[in-house]
């Protein structure tokens, strides 16, 4: 009778807060999205507003051409984190596009004044829309397309690679799987509802992968990052010394280490690896 009393009550509350994880999964997976649709404004000089029709209105992207391209060059999609919008990772992208890469970023569905609200299905159409998009730019070569994603962004980022001519991946402090994150907060994984698996998504993927990961990372565990490095042979690994919201890529990795590793996959020319 006492272990009752004792068990009822937790199984109840465990039910409360399984459900209340349930119904609002993509609030808390994406918490800056809003019903409030608005046009994107303050474009920074060099940037492209691109916005692509997709069953639930326009798809949002941002593009930034390649500088000094004289011929199709390679490309970066790319997906930003969810405590971010667009604008948030324009300065991000610059020394990529510096170094001859053309960056599409890409806007999750009610992001930021985007049209439409950040379910699953539709972040997988505005994903393809906005790639296909890319991949008709004269100056794009797509033999030589790349899909990137930080945090959050590392499941849509995976997910192209699943339906779409990917030549390689690169994950920032991203997560093996949601189902993971999950397991990680006591909760059982057929509860997902965004079933984003980029260690199955490395696997099947037979392109070049590149993924880094702060050391002190307080939101998503260093441990997850090992464990994407580890998916299969031949990932380049890069461990940063930093958390999770304060890792300066543009000024590490983005400056040198990736575009060396670009032209050791023979994506960028070699002297852009120098």
């Amino acid at each position: 009778m006492k272990l009752k009393i004792v068990i009822l009550p937790v199984l109840l509350l465990y039910s409360l807060y399984a459900g209340t994880m349930y119904v609002k999964q993509a609030a808390i997976l994406f918490p800056a999205s809003s019903s409030e649709h608005h046009p994107l404004d303050g474009m920074p000089p060099g940037a492209v507003l691109v916005e692509i029709p997709v069953s639930f209105g326009k798809a949002r992207a941002v593009y930034w051409a390649p500088t000094g391209a004289k011929a199709p060059g390679p490309a970066i999609w790319f997906a930003h984190g969810n405590y971010e919008t667009i604008e948030n990772s324009f300065a991000l992208v610059q020394p990529l596009v510096r170094h001859g890469i053309a960056v599409l970023q890409f806007e999750y569905p009610g992001y930021g004044g985007a049209d439409g609200m950040p379910r699953f299905d539709a972040i997988g159409e505005a994903a393809d829309a906005t790639w296909d998009w890319l991949a008709q730019r004269p100056e794009v070569d797509r033999a030589r397309m790349i899909a990137m994603g930080y945090s959050v962004g590392g499941g849509p980022a995976s997910e192209l690679t699943q339906h779409r001519d990917v030549r390689a991946l690169i994950l920032l402090s991203t997560y093996t799987s949601i189902a993971d994150v999950a397991r990680h907060y006591a909760l059982p994984s057929f509860l997902i509802r965004f079933p984003y698996d980029n260690v199955a998504r490395i696997r099947d993927f037979r392109g070049a992968v590149f993924v880094a990961h702060g050391r002190h990372d307080e939101v998503i565990p260093y441990a997850f990052g090992e464990r994407l490095s580890q998916a299969r042979p031949g990932i380049e690994f890069a461990p940063e010394d930093c958390g999770h919201a304060d890792c300066a890529f543009d000024q590490t990795l983005f400056a040198q280490r990736m575009p060396a590793w670009l032209a050791a996959q023979k994506i960028l020319p070699p002297e852009a690896g120098q």
